[in-house]
C-alpha cells in the first residue's frame, strides 16, 4: 500500500546545517516567510511524487534536501542539493523543483522584502508492517500518568525519526518545563522557532510494506 503524506513546514541536526541566513528571534519577531505565488507549495511539489519502485525494493529511504535562495524581488536564484541519499530518490525531486518557475512573494522583515535562504526537504520513509507512530497520543498517556520524563523520551524518539518537525520540539519543551528543566525547554523552543523560519517546507513520501 502506497501512501503520500504531505507535511507543512515543517530540523536537520547532523552534518548539514540550516540555511546560512543569520537567525535572531529578537530582531526578526515579525518575520514573514516567502511563499510560492502559484499556490500551496507542499501540494504542488507532492502532487506527482510516488515512492520509486527500485528504491522501495532496495529499502532506500532518507532525506533529499535542497538549499533555496529567494531574493527580495521574488526570484528563485539558487537551488543547491545538499543531501541526495540516492539517485532513485533524488531524480524526481530534481524534476519537481525544476517546475517551480513562477514568481515568489519574498521574505519580509519589519515589512521590508529581504533575500533569504531556506531548506526544502523531501523525506522518504518506509514503514514495515506498521503505520507511523502517534507520538502525541503516546506522550499524553504518560502525562496523564504523571510521568513527564517518559513523555520527554517519547519526543526524543519522535525527533530522531522526524527531525524536521518543529512541533515535536515545542511539545518536548512543554514536558521539560514540567520537569523543571527551564534551560532545556528554552533551547527546544528556540529550535522550533528557528526551524519554522528556516525550513521552507517538508514533503514526506511514505510507503508501507508487508514483511513476512
Amino acid at each position: 500500500m502506497l501512501r503520500i503524506i504531505l507535511l507543512t513546514c515543517s530540523i536537520f541536526i547532523s552534518s548539514i546545517s540550516f540555511a546560512q541566513t543569520a537567525f535572531n528571534p529578537e530582531t526578526e519577531s515579525d518575520f514573514v516567510k516567502a511563499t510560492y505565488s502559484k499556490g500551496n507549495l507542499i501540494s504542488i511539489l507532492g502532487q506527482d511524487l510516488i515512492y520509486p519502485k527500485e528504491a522501495a525494493a532496495n529499502g532506500s529511504q532518507g532525506d533529499v534536501i535542497y538549499l533555496l535562495r529567494i531574493d527580495k524581488s521574488g526570484k528563485l536564484t539558487k537551488v543547491e542539493a545538499i543531501e541526495r541519499v540516492s539517485d532513485d530518490l533524488s531524480n524526481q525531486t530534481d524534476e519537481a523543483i525544476a517546475n517551480l518557475n513562477e514568481a515568489w512573494s519574498p521574505s519580509k522583515v519589519h515589512g521590508n522584502a529581504v533575500d533569504r535562504e531556506y531548506l526544502l526537504v523531501f523525506s522518504y520513509k518506509i514503514y514495515y508492517n506498521s503505520l507511523p507512530v502517534d507520538y502525541h497520543e503516546m506522550a499524553k498517556k504518560f502525562e496523564d500518568k504523571g510521568k513527564p520524563e517518559k513523555a520527554v523520551r517519547t519526543y526524543n524518539d519522535a525527533i530522531k525519526n522526524y527531525p524536521f518537525e518543529p512541533i515535536y520540539y515545542t511539545m518536548r519543551a512543554k514536558y521539560k518545563k514540567d520537569m523543571g528543566d527551564e534551560e532545556g525547554a528554552k533551547a527546544d523552543e528556540l529550535m522550533a522557532e528557528k526551524m519554522n523560519m528556516e525550513i521552507l517546507a517538508v514533503v514526506e513520501i511514505a510507503q508501507t510494506q508487508s514483511v513476512r
